[in-house]
């Protein structure tokens, strides 16, 4: 079995049903897949995910701080990660001339704060699930696709093994760490994750 079936076949992501599935499909990535993808929606893409990437830094670190020892060095790996990514984006904005100081989306923001909200309010298991659910939904969302095209790059960027080994580790984690709220905050990653990618194909 794969890594993606595996995660597809997760506790977490069989509980969410549906939003499971909204959450890693969109017409945003059907046309990243086909190469059709307007440069309008592409680059909306790239300023408003750089934006959630800095705000899921900044619940990372709060979590990282709440979160018991033997857990913590995966997610200061990630952290670290995250750091490499947002010097990624950068690259990618500079060479088109894209403003990485605008606004959020109201579509990003709300995300970025139920992730901050819920980095100070909800037990260190429950923000296992968030992250686990915020990566899971990338490496599967990206992981259905073809990495040839104008957005190889990007799609093989979320579906390296390396990439892929980190989901499930997290995965792990938050199976250790199991908790009965997990499953309702995993499902309201979903449902941002299906607002975002909405947002990116029509602004």
């Amino acid at each position: 079995m794969s890594l993606i079936e595996t995660f597809e076949q997760s506790r977490l992501a069989t509980g969410a049903g549906e939003l499971w599935r909204r959450g890693v499909t969109a017409r945003f990535l059907d046309a990243v897949g086909d190469g059709s993808l307007p440069e309008e929606a592409f680059q909306r893409w790239l300023v408003q995910d750089y934006l959630f990437v800095r705000g899921f830094t900044r619940f990372m670190a709060l979590t990282a701080s709440r979160t018991p020892r033997p857990a913590q060095s995966t997610l200061i790996g990630g952290l670290a990660a995250l750091d490499a990514e947002l010097a990624w984006f950068e690259g990618h904005a500079e060479a088109r001339s894209l403003d990485l100081g605008a606004a959020a989306h109201p579509t990003c923001r709300r995300y970025i704060d139920f992730l901050v909200a819920s980095a100070f309010s909800d037990p260190f298991a429950v923000l296992l699930a968030i992250i686990y659910g915020v990566e899971v939904a990338y490496t599967v969302a990206w992981g259905n696709l073809e990495a040839t095209g104008p957005y190889a790059e990007f799609i093989d960027r979320w579906t390296s093994a390396e990439f892929q080994r980190y989901v499930a580790e997290l995965l792990r984690l938050a199976d250790t760490y199991a908790d009965p709220g997990q499953q309702l905050a995993f499902n309201e990653v979903m449902r941002h994750e299906h607002d975002f990618w909405r947002m990116t194909w029509r602004g």
